[in-house]
């Protein structure tokens, strides 16, 4: 009896050790390809990549468009204000005073001319229109054909550019506050009570919450332009922002080292520690996997919680968003100082995620009641702002990985002495 309860007993240590060793170890990051530059010494700036994550498209010194397996591959001039539609479709760049879309293959459709040199630009989901901006307060918004659809301008400098994937909105953060315009330029509201901080726009899927972020503030405002919430969530500036489809997880890195995990009223859940500047973020569709790029180059890859799954160093700095998730969490493309990686994610254990992060409907409006003149313009006095409520933050830190089996081990082994005395 004692002996086949002493042997019993260091198998069933074995069997927990491999199965948490096999827990800790599930996930992991492939390198699938490795892309230099096209010219040498040029860099990546800002990576996109199509729904079912099959091309990529990253701008900089020279824009680069290529399949994940390589058999369509171009280049172009510089790209350092550049998109491609979510369909792949199309690319548009702006350089100094010019505007032009390419198609799939590389082949220039149209190029026209602005007034002042190109600030900011944006293209539709399926490249039926594009808008961009200069730096005389120009917008001009273009036909797939390049035909001149509208005009506005404005004394207020643009800062970026986006369009609801339903494309029926485009959203500008400007050094007076943030706009919003039909695909004609026609001037739908304004928040000029934001002040110049905003800077970075991403938007729900459903095109219902638009969020923004600059310095260390974030807001989210509705398609109508009601203010939900607005509150400082970072002690450093923001690097990056992404969100899951309908936004009900905001994630923000900063220059706090610090990567978080916030929710649809504007409340921090977790954060999770880098080291380093977190330079950029991602998220798959559901936030069940989220990317992270810190400033030392090391790629961590998080779940819907902010615990860790995975990390892979590289040689140099991962750039300043230049990082981006597919839509199933299955790809991962990340630009450092020389190269474009595109790397594949194995290993995932199903859904991560967890049910702080659970709500009734897509976009609850918080219950103070914002008051607003009639369009364009909305005014309200400081003090009015709603903010979010502050509730106890959890830490994540690395997870202990082999260690938690290592403990169990010994904890048994432990027993076992005991047992044999």
């Amino acid at each position: 009896m004692f002996t086949g309860s002493r042997i019993r007993i260091p198998a069933l240590a074995l069997v927990i050790a491999v199965c948490l060793v096999g827990t800790a170890a599930a996930t992991s990051l492939g390198i699938d390809w490795k892309q230099a530059p096209i010219i040498s010494g040029n860099t990546f700036s800002g990576v996109l990549l199509n729904a079912n994550g099959s091309l990529v498209f990253t701008g900089g010194s020279q824009l680069l468009t290529r399949s994940w397996d390589n058999t369509h591959h171009w280049g172009g001039p510089a790209g350092f204000e550049a998109a491609m539609s979510a369909d792949g479709r199309y690319v548009v760049t702006g350089s100094n005073h010019v505007v032009t879309m390419y198609n799939m293959g590389g082949q220039q459709i149209w190029s026209r001319n602005m007034n002042g040199e190109i600030q900011a630009l944006a293209i539709s989901r399926n490249g039926s229109f594009v808008i961009a901006a200069d730096n005389l307060g120009n917008y001009h918004s273009f036909a797939p054909n390049g035909d001149f659809y509208a005009m506005n301008r404005s004394d207020d400098m643009v800062k970026q550019l986006a369009i609801t994937p339903t494309s029926d909105l485009v959203v500008a953060t400007t050094n007076a506050g943030i706009r919003y315009y039909s695909p004609v330029l026609k001037p739908v509201w304004t928040d000029n009570r934001s002040g110049s901080l905003d800077e970075y726009i991403v938007i729900s899927a459903d095109g219902e919450t638009i969020i923004t972020a600059g310095d260390t503030r974030l807001s989210s405002h509705t398609k109508s332009g009601a203010l939900n919430w607005q509150a400082d969530v970072t002690d450093a500036a923001i690097n990056d922002i992404a969100c899951n489809e309908d936004c009900s997880l905001i994630i923000t890195g900063s220059q706090d080292n610090t990567v978080r995990g916030i929710d649809r009223y504007g409340t921090v859940r977790w954060e999770f520690g880098t080291g380093q500047w977190a330079n950029a973020v991602a998220s798959s569709w559901n936030g069940n996997v989220i990317a992270v790029g810190a400033n030392d180059g090391t790629l961590y890859l998080l779940d819907h919680s902010g615990s860790l799954l995975t990390k892979r160093k590289f040689d140099s700095r991962i750039q300043v968003r230049t990082l981006a998730v597919s839509r199933d969490g299955t790809k991962v493309v990340v630009a450092d100082q020389y190269y474009l990686y595109g790397l594949k994610v194995a290993g995932l254990n199903g859904d991560t995620s967890d049910t702080t992060f659970v709500a009734p409907s897509l976009n609850p409006v918080r219950t103070t009641i914002i008051p607003t003149t009639a369009p364009p313009e909305v005014t309200m006095p400081e003090e009015a702002r709603p903010t979010a409520t502050s509730i106890p933050v959890t830490t994540q830190k690395s997870p202990s990985g082999a260690w938690i089996a290592l403990l169990a081990v010994a904890g048994v082994l432990c027993l076992t002495m005991r047992y044999r005395k």
